[in-house]
C-alpha cells in the first residue's frame, strides 16, 4: 500500500481569517469534505484505507481534510457554534467551486458533518459518520464511557478553566513526546482497539495528525469540548441529507447509544452496527464507508412533514436564517458560543 500524497495548504477569508485544509485521493473524484476527530487536523485520516493511494484512485474519491478553528492551520474562532465551523468546510468548498459533495465524519467531527448538512442541504449529496459523538447534554451521555472522556466532558460542562488548563498539559504532552502520550490511553481501550497500534503505518498517520491538532496548543481541543457539551444549534429531525451511522459495539470513547440516538433522531438515516468492533478497529471497514458514500444518490432527500409552527431554515447569501423568526443562526440563535478562555498556546510547530 502506498501511502497517499497529501497537500497542506491556508486559506486566507476577507476577514484576514485563515482556514487550514489538506487534499488527498484522486485529483477529478468525487470530493468528500473530512471532519476530523477531537483532537484532530486535516492530516487526520488514520483509517488505513484513507491512506491509501492506489484504492483512493481507484475509487476515484478526492478527500479535503478542513481543520477547525484553532488546529493546525486554522485561526482560533472562540465564539464559533457547530454550524459556524461547518461553515468554515462551505467556504474551502466554495474555494474550489464545488456545486456539490459529501461529507464524512469521524468521531467528534460527526457533529460538524451534521451541521453540514443541516447548512446546506442542496449541496450535500450524503453524510456519513463513524465512531460519532451525539448530544451531550443529556443525563446519560456519558454512560459506557471511559473514565478519561468522562473526566473531560464533565469538566467541559462544570469548569472550563479547569478543562482548559488540563488539556493545555495534555497538548504540550504530545508535542513533546507523543509516542508516550498516546500510550497512556491505552489501557482504557478494548483489546481489539489496542491492536491497532500494532500496525505501524497507523501510529506514524495517528501522530502525524494529533501532532499537527496541538500546533497551537489546545485552542482547538478545549472549544471542540465546549461546543460539544452544549445543545446543538440545529435539530436532527431537519437535517434532509441522506446519513449513514457506523458504530463499533464495544467503543469505550463514544459508547454506541450515541449512535443509536443520532439514528432516532435523523429521518431516514440508517445505522450499521459492528459486533466486536471498537472506536478505532471499526475502521477496517472504511472502504464500506466511503464506496456507499460514493454511491449514494445526490437528489435524495428525507421527507418530513413541515408543521405550521415549527421553524423553517432557508439559506440567503450563505448564511442560515429561521424563516419564521428572521434570526441568524451562523451566530447560533439556539445557543451562545462558547465563553473564551485562556488557553495555552504558542508550542513550536512540528509541520511546516
Amino acid at each position: 500500500m502506498g501511502r497517499a500524497h497529501i497537500e497542506n495548504h491556508r486559506l486566507q477569508l476577507e476577514d484576514g481569517r485563515d482556514i487550514g485544509y489538506s487534499i488527498w485521493g484522486d485529483p477529478r473524484g468525487m470530493p468528500v469534505l473530512f471532519g476530523h476527530g477531537t483532537p484532530g487536523s486535516r492530516r487526520d485520516r488514520y483509517y488505513p484505507g484513507l491512506d491509501d493511494q492506489e484504492w483512493l484512485l481507484r475509487r476515484r474519491v478526492r478527500f479535503i481534510g478542513v481543520d477547525r478553528p484553532g488546529y493546525g492551520y486554522s485561526d482560533p474562532w472562540p465564539e464559533a457554534s457547530l454550524l459556524d465551523c461547518a461553515g468554515d468546510l462551505v467556504r474551502v468548498a466554495d474555494h474550489f467551486g464545488l456545486e456539490r459533495f459529501a461529507a464524512l465524519g469521524t468521531s467528534g467531527g460527526g457533529p460538524y458533518v451534521l451541521a453540514l448538512g443541516a447548512l446546506e442541504p442542496e449541496r450535500v449529496r450524503g453524510v456519513a459518520v463513524v465512531s460519532g459523538v451525539g448530544p451531550v447534554d443529556r443525563p446519560d451521555a456519558l454512560e459506557g464511557m471511559s473514565e478519561g472522556n468522562v473526566a473531560e466532558f464533565t469538566m467541559a460542562m462544570e469548569s472550563p478553566e479547569e478543562l482548559a488548563a488540563a488539556l493545555g498539559d495534555a497538548a504540550r504532552a504530545l508535542r513533546d513526546d507523543p509516542e508516550g502520550a498516546i500510550a497512556a490511553l491505552l489501557e482504557e481501550l478494548p483489546e481489539v482497539d489496542r491492536r491497532m497500534f500494532e500496525r505501524p503505518d497507523f501510529w506514524a498517520i495517528l501522530i502525524e495528525s494529533l501532532t499537527e491538532a496541538v500546533r497551537q496548543g489546545a485552542t482547538g481541543w478545549a472549544y471542540d469540548d465546549l461546543r460539544l457539551v452544549r445543545p446543538w444549534p440545529f435539530r436532527l429531525d431537519e437535517i434532509e441529507v441522506e446519513v449513514r451511522l457506523y458504530h463499533g459495539e464495544e467503543d469505550v470513547l463514544v459508547p454506541p447509544k450515541h449512535a443509536k440516538l443520532l439514528a432516532e433522531g435523523l429521518r431516514g438515516s440508517r445505522l450499521h452496527m459492528y459486533p466486536g468492533e471498537g472506536h478505532l478497529s471499526v475502521g477496517r471497514h472504511i472502504s464500506e464507508v466511503v464506496e456507499t458514500l460514493l454511491a449514494t444518490q445526490p437528489d435524495r432527500r428525507c421527507a418530513r412533514q413541515q408543521r405550521p409552527s415549527e421553524p423553517v431554515f432557508t439559506r440567503v447569501r450563505g448564511r442560515i436564517i429561521l424563516r419564521s423568526s428572521g434570526v441568524g443562526i451562523l451566530r447560533s440563535s439556539h445557543s451562545p458560543g462558547p465563553t473564551p478562555l485562556s488557553v495555552p498556546t504558542h508550542y513550536p510547530a512540528p509541520y511546516q
